[in-house]
């Protein structure tokens, strides 16, 4: 109905406005109380969104900050995906991403973005080339930025099955109002469920 419309859409502005806090389930899920009801947070879809919503808009405004690394990080690769990562150096670089080829198997990653600094370089840089490799990529530039984006947020973001703690949680909540739309991540899953308490009691026989 429209009422129940009007309700659910003013408990959803609640949700990425208000206050909240949480506790984890699984390791994996933080429900929070909102003022009507429930809500139960997907905590890696909603910190892969967060990553990518900020990244794009820093990407967009030529702002991503690069951190460089003390000692640049050689990653070993296969000479297929050594060409890959050549061929979109300048796109990585657009999104804070600094790689030079070594010799023989090997590339350097100079710099990683600032906002990603705590992402073993490494492992970033391999996962990045398997997906440049097993799947099929846009045609144009700006379509193959944005897939880029989507797979640099999801392999950052907090996995499930990672346990944090109070002050994780709490910055993790803080940082949601940050982005275009919380309600999914890039991949299109929702990051949040919300239960009315109208929901629960009839779950529960109440009403």
């Amino acid at each position: 109905s429209p009422k129940s419309d009007t309700h659910r859409r003013s408990i959803s502005a609640e949700l990425w406005e208000l206050p909240l806090k949480a506790i984890q389930v699984h390791d994996s899920y933080l429900i929070a109380e909102t003022q009507d009801g429930m809500v139960v947070i997907d905590q890696h879809a909603l910190h892969e969104r967060i990553l990518y919503e900020e990244l794009r808009r820093r990407v967009a405004e030529g702002s991503v900050e690069s951190q460089r690394l003390l000692v640049p990080e050689p990653v070993d690769l296969t000479a297929a995906e050594i060409s890959l990562v050549m061929d979109q150096r300048e796109a990585l670089a657009r999104l804070g991403l600094d790689v030079e080829p070594f010799g023989g198997d090997t590339v350097l990653v100079s710099a990683v973005p600032a906002m990603l600094r705590n992402v073993e370089p490494g492992r970033l840089l391999r996962d990045l080339a398997e997906h440049l490799q097993t799947k099929p990529l846009p045609p144009t530039r700006d379509g193959l930025l944005a897939e880029l984006l989507h797979m640099i947020a999801c392999k950052a973001a907090i996995k499930a099955n990672q346990p944090l703690t109070p002050a994780e949680i709490s910055a993790l909540l803080d940082r949601r109002h940050l982005v275009a739309d919380s309600h999914h991540c890039p991949h299109g899953r929702p990051t949040a469920l919300i239960f009315t308490k109208a929901d629960l009691e009839k779950q529960f026989g109440r009403i």
